[in-house]
């Protein structure tokens, strides 16, 4: 995510972005896990975990709930709650990071995943969907049309053998993603395209020397020295 990575960051580098969102997803993956292990060691019904803990960082049912809980439009595309859910999504995260991340794209995954969690939030609570939502999916989809934006014609290689390239990738994934969800409601369709709508923008935004995620990288960056040891006088 810091401005001055102009290449790919290696696996434990700390400014590897993909690292960092894929730590983030797992963790709250594990703590709430831990949380609801608690709840059923003590005896207690676990319909009372989902409503005092989990769907607290969930996108609420309704508009009027969510102005109670609004920092739910910040953590609802961090949680999961079944280990293949989160299994799958962080696969595809890992596929479309590892595209931008080849092609020195590595410091936007945390403003696309960001902007495309808030904006994907908004339109599905105004949409009106009446169910509550969460999972990355959306915010892949935005990183999944953004590597597709940035190079059509990318090739992903393995091992030296000949590269898949990334539209047949993003066609897989999409196609998955219509018969996964085919029955359930139209306002998931609609938000994931505003997902891959914010993917889209941003590369365009970017290719014409406009980077909205530069206040983030410099945010990071005065924190990294706020935060970085002194050398003695």
């Amino acid at each position: 995510m810091q401005a001055d990575s102009n290449q790919k960051p290696l696996l434990g580098a700390d400014n590897n972005a993909l690292v960092a969102l894929l730590a983030v997803n797992l963790v709250a993956f594990v703590l709430l896990g831990f949380f609801k292990v608690i709840y059923f060691l003590d005896g207690t019904p676990i319909e009372l975990f989902y409503k005092n803990i989990f769907h607290l960082f969930t996108l609420p049912t309704s508009g009027d709930q969510w102005l109670t809980q609004a920092w739910s439009l910040f953590t609802f595309n961090w949680i999961h709650d079944g280990f293949w859910e989160l299994f799958t999504n962080m696969i595809w995260l890992t596929v479309f990071g590892n595209i931008l991340q080849n092609q020195k794209a590595n410091k936007h995954l945390f403003p696309i995943y960001l902007y495309s969690g808030i904006l994907g939030a908004l339109a599905f609570i105004g949409l009106g969907a009446g169910i509550s939502f969460m999972g990355a999916e959306l915010s892949i989809m935005a990183l999944a049309t953004a590597a597709l934006s940035l190079n059509p014609t990318y090739q992903l290689q393995f091992n030296g053998t000949r590269g898949i390239p990334v539209w047949l990738i993003f066609t897989v994934y999409f196609i998955i993603q219509v018969a996964t969800h085919l029955t359930g409601t139209p306002v998931f369709f609609l938000t994931l395209n505003v997902g891959g709508f914010v993917g889209v923008s941003y590369m365009y935004l970017l290719k014409k020397n406009i980077d909205l995620g530069n206040w983030m990288h410099v945010v990071v960056k005065k924190c990294n020295g706020l935060m970085a040891p002194k050398e003695a006088q």
